[in-house]
């Protein structure tokens, strides 16, 4: 009988029902005993861009083609990063703890803030009657910025956020104004953070059917 009670302990030890010295302290998180996840930062070596349409899902553009301006995006995203923290695996006290199951690493966010968006336009068009943009004209105004497709916001508020990037994260551009007649805008864009390293994407292009 008493082999039996120590059988039972002993399994209880290993299966973790029982918690084993001081790590009865350290186990009230969600990762386990002696969890070290943290926020991973990284800092950004590069911007990507890309022109696409938004029906059910995002689709890359025809460059033959003029797209509703309400569907047409200028998206641009961190595609070159350089780790600065890395996270290590807590380890659990029992074997199939259900800690082990809930706990996710935490999010990457890059060190450095967005400070400033320019949006400079590089030819001369006519939008449509009340609207004309001149080269060197600031179009920010003429944009709103989204990340999800739901809300979407003036790249003016966006910036107030001070927003740090994460991992394979989006940001779109849309123009608002709708033209009288097929019409390509031609604009660099400038990504301005925080360290003060501007990125800059020259003539880029969306092309906007007049419907």
């Amino acid at each position: 009988m008493k082999r039996n009670w120590l059988t039972l302990l002993f399994m209880a030890l290993l299966l973790g029902f029982i918690p084993i010295s001081s790590c009865v302290d350290q186990c009230n998180g969600p990762c386990g005993c002696y969890p070290v996840y943290e926020n991973q930062e990284f800092t950004i070596t590069t911007f990507s861009t890309e022109t696409l349409f938004r029906a059910d899902r995002n689709f890359l553009v025809d460059p033959n083609r003029f797209y509703f301006h309400q569907t047409l995006y200028k998206a641009f995203w961190v595609s070159g990063l350089r780790e600065l923290t890395v996270n290590v695996k807590p380890h659990f006290n029992s074997l199939f703890s259900n800690s082990a199951y809930a706990c996710s690493p935490a999010a990457s966010f890059s060190e450095e803030t967005l400070k400033t968006i320019r949006l400079i336009n590089k030819k001369p068009i006519r939008v449509n009657e009340n609207e004309f943009l001149e080269i060197g004209d600031i179009i920010n105004e003429k944009f709103i910025l989204t990340q999800n497709f739901q809300m979407e916001r003036k790249i003016v508020d966006f910036l107030s956020t001070n927003h740090r990037f994460q991992k394979n994260e989006r940001l779109y551009l849309k123009f608002t104004s709708k033209p009288d007649s097929d019409i390509e805008i031609m604009f660099d864009i400038e990504i301005e953070l925080d360290n003060g390293i501007v990125h800059i994407f020259n003539n880029e292009t969306m092309k906007i059917n007049g419907g």
